[in-house]
């Protein structure tokens, strides 16, 4: 595997937190260096968070988005933005679709908007289960931990996709193959999923809030500077509330009686292994 996370050795300080705290146990020390086992590795980004030294590394996507999408004026360029967005730009999180504007996108519309294209697809899921518990698939660490790790409980995943690669499906259908879409979201684990082969091609780049906040400084783009406009359609419904605690059920029908005896919502990397 090529992987998505890398050490950095020139910061690598021998602290070892990445160690300790990796819930896939992939990371080992070759000459006194942490250095990520890509093949253990789920991409969760945990590692990033915790090293003190900065230390760990992600694949950037900024000099391909530039290049490849951004320049490419004959397509529709989409940047998808994940609903989370609000929490990593608190002061101007309306501005946001106006600056990706500004940096060259045809279109910005909201993640969210898969979500309710999928809500319905887990109701089915869970109400005609063959095999249960029914496992949610919209995280892709979890997924990949699963099927590294876990793997007599891959027939439990639900065969639904995320809602990027819903709404990525839905875009390219609507306006046509040749439309170039750029997920923007938290999750460094997006870099791994869109690369796999059942869904290769339906995402054409991801870039974290950080690439972005990165090229927003690159073009002198100050979001308190910018008007407020709204995203561009399709627009979400209450698919919005779906990086929140249980917002994949708040996203669904699903009966009160079933929430109250047999579902389970987790997060977290402990919570979840347990």
């Amino acid at each position: 595997m090529s992987g998505v996370i890398f050490t950095v050795p020139d910061r690598c300080k021998r602290c070892y937190s990445c160690i300790r705290e990796c819930p896939a146990k992939a990371i080992r020390v070759v000459n006194g260096q942490a250095l990520i086992i890509q093949d253990r590795c789920i991409s969760c980004g945990n590692c990033l968070v915790v090293c003190s030294q900065h230390a760990k590394t992600i694949v950037s996507n900024i000099e391909y988005t530039r290049s490849d999408i951004l320049s490419d004026l004959e397509s529709e360029r989409i940047a998808m933005v994940a609903p989370s967005f609000a929490a990593s730009f608190p002061d101007s999180y309306d501005k946001v679709p106006a600056a990706l504007k500004r940096l060259g996108f045809d279109t910005v519309v909201e993640t969210a908007f898969g979500a309710d294209l999928i809500s319905g697809e887990y109701v089915d899921a869970v109400m005609n289960a063959d095999v249960k518990p029914v496992i949610s698939t919209a995280c892709p660490a979890v997924f990949n931990y699963i099927k590294k790790y876990y793997n007599h409980l891959v027939p439990n995943l639900a065969k639904i996709v995320s809602p990027m690669i819903a709404l990525g499906r839905y875009l390219k259908n609507e306006k046509g193959e040749k439309t170039k879409i750029v997920f923007v979201g938290p999750c460094v684990a997006k870099k791994d999923e869109f690369t796999d082969d059942p869904v290769e091609g339906v995402i054409d780049s991801v870039i974290t809030f950080g690439e972005l906040k990165e090229m927003f400084f690159e073009d002198n783009i100050v979001l308190a500077e910018l008007e407020a406009i709204p995203f561009d359609p399709p627009r979400a419904s209450l698919g919005k509330a779906f990086p929140l605690a249980g917002g994949l059920l708040k996203s669904t029908d699903l009966p009160g009686d079933v929430l109250d005896d047999e579902i389970v919502v987790v997060e977290g990397e402990k919570k979840f292994l347990r």
